[in-house]
């Protein structure tokens, strides 16, 4: 088989290197909090007044570490009312900690935890009122200015709200680049008809941006068309059918203060005109001991309110000629010619085919002699969508 498509990644790696080349003249600047040993709590979540609370534990880690970070496991972790009622929250697996399914009453709520072995401590946010999330009035889209906008309307007629949070989770289906005909059996060491589907899939991603606006110094505690998201009329994933689930949050001055510094934080890009990070304080702090150990995290108290919407190809009015961004530029079809072999290979053996990192695609038939003589092919990622989603079509679509 000749060569095949080298995958886009790989691309990518060496331009790195060449940038990398070209900035080999640059002394590094390491300085000492790269290495420095502390690790600290970090708290990932908040307290769902309708609905199940999961929150997430772990450590903190030097910059230079490459590896995920480590997860807090064996905590004993529980909301707490000012009532003094108490909601246990079960480790489901290591770091993630999750309730019951709660319906909680109007009042002011804590998370409280207990960690154990050589980060043996006990940790409780500050108590917050629980505030009730309006629904979602409208969710829609526009296509304008080259870009599909994702828009939102929401009020508050009790005027109790004003600081407002959003997250996502967008789902879209696509197609592998080629579509499939033929499968390589491993058990007969042979090519057959395909039975297992890899032509098209569902990708799911949750956005870790932070997105949040106030009505505050507007005359009503309402949003109208706010923009939530905005996709390029080009992506990929309006190509077929998209699909976004948004959850809505009522929040607090404060946490509305502190995912906003966050925000800044963590979503700059770098410029000149780009604000200095700074240190940012949560509302968990470690208890029993007059220590000033930091803990990151602001664990707020809200219920939450969600809708879902689907954009579909047909109704974006493109032309049937309309090109989208695609990730398979670089992909190619190349054959496996069995003749070629020595000693030849007759149909349908393979040996291509037998390295999973390479898909079959449809049968190569000799110009000269009208026979089938082996395969058209390309690399997984190319002709397998599972490379880049899932051929299970979510219950919702």
């Amino acid at each position: 088989m000749h060569t095949l498509a080298i995958p886009a990644t790989l691309a990518r790696w060496a331009t790195g290197l060449l940038l990398l080349a070209l900035g080999g003249c640059v002394d590094a600047y390491a300085p000492d909090v790269i290495s420095a040993p502390t690790s600290y709590l970090v708290v990932d979540g908040f307290i769902n007044g309708n609905g199940t609370t999961r929150i997430k534990l772990s450590r903190t880690q030097n910059i230079a570490t490459t590896a995920a970070p480590t997860p807090e496991a064996k905590a004993t972790v529980y909301i707490q009312s000012a009532a003094g009622a108490r909601y246990t929250l079960r480790e489901r697996s290591p770091g993630f900690y999750q309730s019951d399914s709660l319906l909680l009453s109007s009042g002011q709520y804590q998370l409280r935890i207990s960690t154990t072995g050589a980060n043996a401590a006990t940790y409780e946010s500050t108590l917050v009122p629980l505030k009730v999330t309006p629904p979602i009035d409208n969710l829609g889209w526009r296509r304008t200015d080259n870009e599909v906008r994702v828009l939102l309307n929401t009020h508050d007629a009790t005027q109790q709200t004003h600081y407002y949070r959003w997250k996502f989770i967008e789902t879209w289906e696509f197609n592998a680049a080629y579509r499939s005909s033929l499968e390589y059996y491993p058990d007969i060491d042979e090519i057959g008809g395909r039975t297992t589907p890899i032509y098209t899939c569902w990708r799911t991603e949750q956005p870790t941006t932070i997105k949040q606006a106030s009505s505050l110094q507007l005359s009503q505690d309402a949003l109208v068309d706010h923009i939530l998201l905005s996709l390029s009329d080009r992506a990929e994933r309006i190509k077929i059918r998209y699909s976004v689930l948004v959850m809505q949050y009522a929040q607090t001055a404060d946490e509305f203060a502190y995912y906003e510094q966050l925000r800044k934080n963590t979503e700059a890009i770098g410029t000149v005109n780009d604000p200095l990070p700074v240190q940012l304080t949560g509302n968990v702090h470690r208890t029993g001991t007059a220590t000033t150990e930091p803990v990151l995290g602001y664990v707020g108290a809200h219920t939450v309110q969600q809708r879902r919407l689907f954009i579909n190809r047909a109704e974006l009015s493109l032309p049937s000629d309309w090109a989208f961004d695609s990730p398979y530029t670089s992909c190619k079809l190349e054959p496996e010619v069995l003749s070629q072999y020595r000693p030849p290979l007759s149909y349908p053996r393979t040996l291509t085919f037998a390295d999973s990192n390479y898909v079959p695609v449809y049968p190569y038939v000799n110009p000269e002699t009208g026979a089938l003589d082996g395969y058209y092919g390309s690399t997984r990622e190319c002709a397998d969508c599972r490379a880049r989603g899932s051929i299970t079509k979510p219950s919702f679509w």
